[in-house]
Formats: structure tokens, C-alpha cells, sequence
């Protein structure tokens, strides 16, 4: 007979926030199987009696229900933020105050270290005397693994050769220990998020990454979880999360901001370059353009004119994010050779203008592409970015809808189709959307779904969610791997 997860469900919920249905209901039955069985418990109320009174039963069966995969210098554009513009700025308006970094749900350490070994590398080692950091987890066995700073190379799925040398002793063929000087910069604690009560070296903060820790929980906890994060915070309190995660924290408690086409959030008044909330995840815009200076592209010399090396370079500097020049070079382009229709140029012209926020461009040039060709999912995709980036929903999901239909099994139009319904409130399509793209998630499946768009979209954050909304949760959950 199976068990009723429900009684545990609620109470793990109600302790520390996770919510399990679908998938993760059943992966909740199996952690309670293996924890009666090692306890040797056959009944259920039983094991359930038993939670509830010894937390450090409690803390075994949690350990086994999250995802601790994580990697040293994951989503490394933030950290660059961090380095480059959040940090120095802080100091600067009070070099008398040390900046306190927290990393809540460090996982085993690879976050917080990972900024540690960002600021020995970017500042003089002096430095690590005027930043703290802090971080925490609800998982007790992840904090222990994190103090020891013991790694494989799993985790330096991010880390170049060069700073995995400098940083880290080999101990044996697969274990590597991290340096003593980049551990002595982090202390770990327990934290549960939810908890009314921290400890002192939780308060106070200035700089929280609380990044692809949101995807286990529902909206309402989330909403609870971000009020005890703006508690913990200084005044000038920044918070950073997940790439995937940001429209699912937008939610009334900070103040969502871009800077350099980076999302975060921030307690203290935005500035002039805030976004209002856009309600689903969508690929992110670059800064606005009067904030980037137009510079003077250099074509590739002698093979100026070759289509294939001008796309090479186009393609290159739309990854390092300098749309103006990628845009320049691509209308060149197409300006020297007009009798040569070249869709995948005009595509990502168009895509450079949707960076810029030059909507009716953008716009403009994938109708065109449109008229040419009737079943181009990517000017579909293209016109439905324009359309939500603009607030006018009802068309984002008409073109989603309309490039989910050409090709049904393109994972990212099912996947951005499941989030036009449900940023409309249409729970039951947006579940059956989600679905779809999960089913075409199965497997090794193309990085974007065989676009010629460079999306970039994260595959694990993106079949997490998947999951996560297809099995019946709140039609506005979201966001950790």
C-alpha cells in the first residue's frame, strides 16, 4: 500500500519551505523509504513522530530531498558585476565598513568560494580584510563538505585550468583540495531561510546571492522568504538571484534593477535604468543604448566579404554582449550584398535590435523575414520577445503559439508558449505547454532547440521549471538546480 506523503509534506513545508508534487513528490517517497528503513521503522505515523521531534532526523531526510549539484563560477557574469561595479561601489561610499557578502543555500561551497577566489583575483589580497562572507544552508552535510573544501572536477565544470592550478592541491586522481587562504575568507552556518529566528552573523548584510534556490519553492514562500532576506539586509542591501530566477522574484519586496544587462535587486531607490516587473522569465536585454558607446567595428581583413566569417564574428560579438558592433557589421553586410538573402544574418540583426531595445526594428525586420519565409519559428520567437518586452501579453502568447504549432517538438517555443499562459493565468495550458517541452527535454536534446538565435538558455534551470509547473504547482512558481 502506499504511503500518505501529505502529512510529511506539510510539515517539511511548513519547517523550511520545499514543496514536492509530481516528480519530486515521488523522490520525497523514496528519501522516507530509505530513512525508516536505516532507522528501522515500518510504519509511517511513526517516522513522521520522529521528525517532528528530532531535528537532526529532520536534517538527514532534508539532505536527501535537495539538489546540491552546483559548480565553481557558475553564472560567472555576476560575479564579474560583483567585482567590477557592486563591491568598489559599496567602499566607497563607506571605506570605513566592511562589505558583507552572505550566500544563502550555498550548497557545498562552491558559490561562496567562487566569489572568495573572484576577489583575490581582481583586488590586492588586502582587500579580503574589508569584505566578510557569510553563507548558509539547511543542509548540514553540504556545510560540513564545504568546510573541508574538498572537490572533484565536477565541480570545476566553470574554473579554467589556470585558476584551478593556483587555487587548488590535487590530493588524489579525482579529489582536489581548495587553499587554506581562499577557505579562511568563508564561514558556513546553518540557515534556514524560513526560520524567525538566525543567527547574529546572518543580520546586517549588504550583498546576498540567493541564486537557483527558489525553484523549490511556491510563490507564498517565496514571498515569506524574500521579507526575511530584506530583514537581514543593511539599507544599501543588494540581492542577486539566478539568471532564470529574477520576474520570479519580482515580488514587491526589492526593487528590481538592470545594470550592465544584469538583473538584481536592491532595497535603496533604483536607478534610471529600474525595469518594471515582466511577469515570466525571457531572455535578457542588454543596457539600454544611450548607456553603451556605439564602437567602431573592425572587419575581419581579407576574408571581409566571406558570409560564413562575418556570421563567425557576429556571432562572437553578440556573446560579448557588444550588439552595437555586431549590429554594425551585420548591416554591412547585408547593405554590400542586398541580392543575397541571408536569413540567418537578418535574424540575428534582428536580435541585435531587440538587445537594444529598438523595438519597431526589430520588429519590422522579422516580418519581413516573415513574408520570405511563412514557418520561421526564430522571426515567430523574435516578434514574441518584442511583443512582452512591450507589455502587450495577449500578442507574446499569439507568436509563441504560432511557433509552437510550426514545429512542435522546438523545446524553447513549448517551453516560452507555457509561460505566455501562464503569465495570463491560463493554468491548465500553461501546463500542457510545459509538458510538451519537457517531453522534447528528454535526453541529450539541442542546446536551443536548433534556433539560429543565440539564447543561451540554461537547460537544467529550464527542464527543472519545466517540471516544476507541469505537475500541478501555483500557476506563478517558479526558479535551483
Amino acid at each position: 500500500m502506499k504511503m500518505e506523503l501529505l502529512p510529511f509534506k506539510e510539515l517539511i513545508k511548513q519547517r523550511c519551505g520545499l514543496s514536492f508534487e509530481g516528480i519530486s513528490e515521488d523522490n520525497l517517497g523514496k528519501a522516507v523509504e530509505v530513512r525508516m528503513a536505516q532507522a528501522a521503522i515500518s510504519e509511517g505515523d511513526r517516522y513522521l513522530k520522529l521528525i517532528a521531534a528530532n531535528n537532526a532526523e529532520f536534517d538527514e531526510l532534508v539532505s536527501m530531498l535537495t539538489i546540491n549539484e552546483t559548480y565553481f563560477f557558475r553564472e560567472a557574469e555576476q560575479l564579474s558585476l560583483l567585482i567590477a561595479q557592486l563591491l568598489p561601489r559599496m567602499l566607497e561610499k563607506d571605506p570605513q565598513r566592511p562589505v558583507r557578502i552572505m550566500s544563502a543555500g550555498c550548497s557545498s561551497g562552491e558559490e561562496p568560494y567562487s566569489i572568495a577566489m573572484a576577489l583575490l583575483e581582481a583586488h590586492d589580497p588586502a582587500m579580503s580584510d574589508r569584505v566578510n562572507i557569510v553563507a548558509g544552508d539547511i543542509d548540514q552535510q553540504v556545510l560540513d563538505k564545504a568546510r573541508k573544501g574538498i572537490y572533484t572536477p565536477f565541480s570545476f565544470r566553470g574554473l579554467s585550468d589556470e585558476l584551478r592550478e593556483r587555487y587548488f592541491s590535487a590530493q588524489s586522481r579525482h579529489d582536489f583540495q581548495l587553499h587554506q587562504d581562499v577557505r579562511r575568507l568563508v564561514s558556513f552556518h546553518p540557515l534556514n531561510l524560513l526560520a524567525n529566528e538566525r543567527a547574529p552573523i546572518f543580520q546586517d548584510v549588504d550583498i546576498v546571492f540567493f541564486r537557483n534556490v527558489s525553484i523549490y519553492f511556491d510563490t507564498a514562500t517565496r514571498h515569506a522568504i524574500l521579507k526575511n532576506l530584506h530583514q537581514m539586509m543593511s539599507e544599501r542591501g543588494i540581492l542577486l538571484v539566478g539568471v532564470a530566477e529574477s520576474m520570479a522574484n519580482d515580488l514587491g519586496v526589492f526593487r528590481l534593477v538592470e545594470e550592465q544587462g544584469l538583473f538584481y535587486f536592491s532595497k535603496e531607490s533604483p536607478p534610471s535604468t529600474a525595469m518594471p516587473s515582466a511577469g515570466i522569465a525571457m531572455p535578457r536585454l542588454a543596457p539600454p543604448l544611450s548607456e553603451r558607446p556605439t564602437k567602431r567595428v573592425v572587419v575581419p581583413g581579407p576574408s571581409a566579404d566571406n558570409p560564413k566569417v562575418l556570421l563567425a564574428e557576429a556571432r562572437r560579438l553578440s556573446r560579448d554582449k557588444r550588439y552595437d558592433e555586431a549590429g554594425a557589421l551585420l548591416r554591412g553586410m547585408l547593405e554590400r550584398h542586398p541580392e543575397n538573402e541571408n536569413r540567418e544574418a537578418r535574424l540575428l540583426l534582428a536580435w541585435m535590435y531587440l538587445q537594444r531595445r529598438q523595438f519597431a526594428q526589430a520588429t519590422a525586420l522579422a516580418e519581413k523575414i516573415l513574408k520570405q519565409d511563412d514557418w520561421s519559428r526564430e522571426a515567430m520567437l523574435l516578434l514574441g520577445f518584442a511583443a512582452h518586452w512591450q507589455g502587450d501579453r495577449e500578442e507574446s502568447l499569439r507568436r509563441f503559439k504560432q511557433a509552437a504549432y510550426v514545429r512542435l517538438d522546438c523545446w524553447v517555443a513549448q517551453y516560452y508558449l507555457g509561460e505566455a499562459h501562464r503569465a495570463l493565468g491560463n493554468t491548465d495550458m500553461a501546463r500542457r505547454a510545459y509538458r510538451m517541452a519537457l517531453q522534447y527535454l528528454q535526453g541529450d536534446p539541442e542546446p536551443n532547440s536548433g534556433l539560429m538565435l543565440p539564447l543561451d538558455l540554461p537547460l537544467g534551470e529550464i527542464r527543472f521549471l519545466c517540471e516544476k509547473h507541469a505537475h500541478g504547482t501555483n500557476a506563478n512558481g517558479t526558479g535551483r538546480q
